[in-house]
Order: structure tokens, then sequence, then C-alpha cells
């Protein structure tokens, strides 16, 4: 199987949220990034949204590494991987690795950005389960973790590939050794969410007010409710869809308020409002964190 190359290009397949990110880490890192998305102008958008978040030197490697390609069949010519960065929907994800698949060159690897879903089902849809895996990014602008899973059917040659590939981008991987639903550490940020959520939706507490206890005790620069605007509401709905399914439990159901600010479109940062209003949300504001009277 080939192993990882720093000269050969790579795919990223669709371009919301962390499609445009994981995107942005490759052609910063050097790196020949082919961003592709159905929708062509949300791409050229996407490539504009990526190269704001770099300047000097940073900026014109991004600018030079990243293209926006029209056609699926070009976007995949002669690339060693296919990421794909899809809503987190079995059915959808299944759909486009098989279409994918299908235009992709034999010895290229397929992979999945995908936060709730286990391997196998992917894996099986690409019709390479051998060369398959799932790699869930936070953030790579502000951090560098990243988690591979993969499945019984997946070849060692891909885990070193996969493995080799955040390495050069700047990730540093762990790997959830075992399928389940959600990886490791994801499924701690599960329990926090699953938490914060409730809280919320019986008038507990105030977003803002549970993001300060965050922001003072673990010093971080935003809490749970601004990274999940950063997610987008949307992306965090799906995913707590998949854990009822799975489950069964209608505790882990996204509660109503949820639903209903999808509905409204108001779905973070994307849209320009969701726990909180931007480009400027309270959290970033100077005082934030000071005592209130």
């Amino acid at each position: 199987m080939q192993a990882f190359r720093k000269d050969r290009p790579l795919a990223i397949i669709g371009a919301g949220v962390m499609g445009t990110k994981v995107a942005w880490a490759c052609a910063r890192a050097g790196l020949e990034t082919r961003l592709y998305d159905i929708d062509g102008e949300k791409v050229h958008e996407s490539i504009a949204r990526a190269l704001s978040w770099s300047e000097g030197e940073e900026q014109t490697c991004v600018k030079r590494h990243l293209r926006a390609y029209p056609d699926l069949v070009q976007t995949l010519d002669g690339v060693q991987l296919a990421f794909e960065n899809v809503f987190e929907d079995l059915g959808l994800k299944q759909k486009v690795l098989a279409e994918v698949a299908a235009e992709l060159e034999e010895d290229a690897y397929l992979g999945s950005n995908a936060s709730s879903l286990t391997v196998t089902p992917l894996a099986t849809a690409s019709g390479r389960p051998e060369r398959f895996f799932n790699m869930n990014f936070t953030d790579p602008r502000t951090s560098q973790l990243v988690e591979l899973m993969v499945c019984t059917q997946t070849d060692a040659a891909t885990i070193k590939f996969a493995q080799d590939w955040a390495a050069a981008i700047g990730m540093i991987p762990i790997t959830t050794r075992k399928e389940q639903m959600g990886y490791s550490f994801n499924r701690l940020w599960r329990v926090i969410k699953k938490e914060v959520l409730r809280q919320v939706a019986e008038g507990v507490i105030l977003p803002e007010e549970i993001d300060k206890a965050w922001m003072l005790t673990f010093g971080t620069q935003y809490g749970p409710c601004g990274l999940m605007d950063e997610i987008g509401l949307h992306s965090v709905a799906k995913v707590e869809k998949c854990y009822e399914e799975d489950s069964g439990d209608p505790s882990d159901a996204p509660p109503d308020f949820l639903l209903e600010m999808v509905a409204r479109g108001e779905t973070g940062i994307s849209s320009g409002k969701g726990f909180y209003k931007y480009p400027d949300p309270l959290f970033r504001r100077k005082g934030f964190l000071k005592a209130t009277t």
C-alpha cells in the first residue's frame, strides 16, 4: 500500500465548517489541497474564510496550496486521499462515500470526518474497507488533537498513513482501538454537552453564565456553548439524534429549544447567531469574566 507523500495531492470533500478547517490545515502545511462541494459558490466562500485565518507567509502558503475544484472527477484525479466532511447523517455519508469511491484511484485512501458514527457502516459503503478510516478533528486552528478510529478490516498501512497525514499537518492523533458510538475523548465532550443542554433547556442557567464558569475554571477562550456555536448547532443536533437512535433513550434526544434554534437558522458562527451573536460574541468582550453587579 502507498505511504503518505507530501508531494501528492489530497481532496477534501465538503466545504462546511469542518471541511474548511481541515482544508486550511492541509494547505497551511504546504500540501496540495483540493476542496470540493456540490455547492460551488460555497467552496469559494470557504476558501476566502480560510485565508482570513492566516496572515503573512502563512496566508501566502494557504493561498498557493488551496484550490477550488468544480467537478468531482477532476478533484479526485491523482489524489492519495479523499477525506469526506458532510453532515453527520449515516445515509448521506454512505451515499457520498460510494460516489467518491467510484471515481477514486485504486491505490488511494478514503476517510470520513465523523464524530459519533462507527467505522464499519461507512467503510462498507466505501467498497475499500482496508483503505478506510474515520478521523474526528476538533479545531486545527486552536487544538492539535485529532481522533482516529478504524475497524477490523482496516489495514495496518492505512493506520500508518492516517497517522502520518495527521502529523504532517501539525496534528497529534490518538486512536480509539475498538469501535464504539463516538470517539474516546469525544464521548467525554458529549457528556458535558448533554448536561449543558439540559441545564439551559430547563432554565437552570444562562448559556453565558455556564460558559463563564467553564472559562474561569479551565482558562479557555470560550465555554461549551461557544464551542457548540463554533461546531454548528445543526451539527450538534444531528449528533445528539444519532446518540438517541443508538441508545433508544429519550434523554439522549436533542432538546426542543436546540431544534427550534436550528429551524430558525440560528446555527452559530456560520449564520451569525446561535447561543451568541457574531462576529462580536459576548464571551470575547472585555470584562466578560469580571464580576457583574
